[in-house]
């Protein structure tokens, strides 16, 4: 008794201790995926990116070079990623039934302002605090889209039994266009030529407008 009392600790010990700060959860998984671009990386996950895979063809070969890897301007991107989740609620909201319903120009413009020329990883990304509502704060950084529009993305620094290091470090991006605030679900992400962070699920594509 006294063994299966200890073995039930133990699995309760590591439940605990596996989820106490895992700060959003997401389908979405971390890592790197060696031999896949941006696109071939989304086709691996059908879950999260079938309808942005849809999104990026629709949007022309322009976008699917660019999420191929083949664009020679921007050999190397971070994706701030809209998942299908976010998609999907922008059809429903307004009564359309497909990604090709959309205007394709749209659909450029949208994604151009998710993705930053280079690879942007967590640990490149200061700590900050945000303004009044969300608005940009004090301490992160400023991206500049392909779009050419604003981003001010950070870092919020927590602690794990009192040590700053050992801690996640969650991602907050303010599109500064509408002045939007969302949280990365998913970060670091990464394919051959790209650095993925994935937007939380409750992003709505147009929120960055």
């Amino acid at each position: 008794m006294r063994q299966v009392i200890y073995m039930i600790t133990i699995v309760i010990f590591f439940a605990v201790g596996c989820t106490k700060n895992n700060y959003i959860d997401t389908g979405v998984s971390n890592g790197r995926h060696e031999g896949k671009n941006l696109l071939e990386y989304m086709e691996t996950d059908s879950y999260n990116w079938d309808s942005t895979i849809l999104l990026v063809r629709h949007a022309g070969e322009e976008m699917v070079r660019l999420f191929e890897g083949q664009d020679p301007d921007h050999g190397e991107i971070t994706f701030f990623g809209l998942t299908n989740h976010s998609i999907r609620r922008y059809l429903l909201q307004n009564g359309l039934e497909r990604v090709t319903d959309l205007d394709a120009g749209w659909c450029r413009s949208i994604l151009l302002q998710h993705v930053v020329d280079g690879k942007v990883y967590r640990k490149d990304i200061p700590a900050g605090e945000p303004g009044l509502y969300g608005t940009a704060g004090t301490g992160g950084m400023t991206l500049t889209t392909l779009a050419g529009t604003k981003l001010w993305v950070y870092t919020v620094v927590q602690e794990k039994d009192g040590i700053v290091e050992q801690a996640a470090k969650p991602i907050y991006v303010n599109f500064q266009k509408s002045n939007n605030l969302f949280a990365v679900a998913s970060g670091d992400i990464e394919p051959d030529n790209c650095v993925v962070h994935a937007l939380e699920y409750k992003f709505t594509l147009g929120d960055e407008e």
